[in-house]
């Protein structure tokens, strides 16, 4: 599959913005159409003061938050003016009220790549910032996480694939071709014992991205009392990633909304762009 439609969540936010300009990169590159979208519900305020907020009050929060969505507008345009510019009617700006997960989520199904900021826990604009893990566990469509100051804005150079040989690995493998094809080599990480397969002869990983023209180095590395998550990370700064593909896995079934503990670390500690798929 070739990245012809980016869609990038942006709220202005530090993380937003070095999303923005990673997907800018990505679709200067693929030439293909960028769309920025804010997506937003209503503010905590709004919500706790409910039934008592006043016409007069519930007006002038209204104003003031059309007036913060215009500043985020201009933001963006300002960042993108350049690529506007160069590429006309290749990108644009929509604002979405709503849930604000729900709406992004929508949204992204009918885009080749969705592209948001890691999260940043800020309540004054937490109706405005949609939840990663939410949108890579249940949008359909892969989610490139990008941490806040990023090593590079071009990804895809020096990949890691952490691959254990489940659906959600080969599903973010599949999502990652079109960025792996164009790295010098990708690092395959197995941590600890992976699960066993029946294997073949030209039947594995390696060659699969060999056929693909990918060069590729496989590394085992030991889960070091369980902490996975710490040998992904610490694999991705010694090969000085610049990004990590990897399937999003969930916590068992009782828990099927919550991202699996794994997953959650990665996103929250990672200094590379993380492409995860479910």
């Amino acid at each position: 599959m070739s990245i012809k439609n980016i869609l990038v969540s942006f709220n202005g936010a530090p993380s937003a913005r070095s999303a923005l300009r990673v997907a800018l990169n990505m679709a200067e590159r693929n030439d293909a159409h960028l769309t920025g979208i804010l997506c937003y519900g209503p503010s905590r305020i709004a919500t706790a003061l409910g039934p008592w907020v006043t016409p007069e009050l519930l007006r002038t929060m209204q104003e003031n938050e059309a007036a913060r969505r215009a500043e985020i507008r201009a933001a963006f345009d300002q960042l993108t003016a350049e690529a506007d510019a160069a590429r006309p009617g290749k990108v644009h700006f929509v604002d979405l009220g709503g849930d604000a997960d729900e709406t992004l989520m929508e949204a992204a199904r009918y885009h080749d790549l969705l592209v948001m900021g890691q999260y940043e826990d800020e309540p004054d604009i937490a109706h405005l910032t949609p939840h990663p893990d939410t949108a890579a566990l249940h949008s359909g469509r892969p989610v490139l996480v990008v941490p806040r100051e990023p090593a590079a804005e071009r990804v895809g150079e020096r990949a890691v694939l952490a691959w254990d040989g489940g659906k959600s690995a080969a599903r973010a493998l599949a999502d990652a071709m079109p960025l792996l094809e164009r790295a010098s080599v990708v690092t395959i990480l197995t941590v600890g014992k992976i699960r066993a397969a029946r294997r073949r002869e030209g039947m594995d990983i390696v060659a699969h991205l060999a056929r693909h023209g990918i060069m590729t180095d496989w590394r085992n590395v030991p889960r070091n009392g369980g902490d996975v998550a710490g040998a992904i990370l610490d694999m991705c700064a010694e090969k000085q990633a610049d990004l990590l593909v990897m399937g999003a896995y969930q916590r068992p079934r009782l828990a099927e909304e919550l991202m699996g503990g794994t997953t959650r670390t990665i996103l929250r500690e990672t200094n590379v762009p993380v492409l995860l798929s479910h």
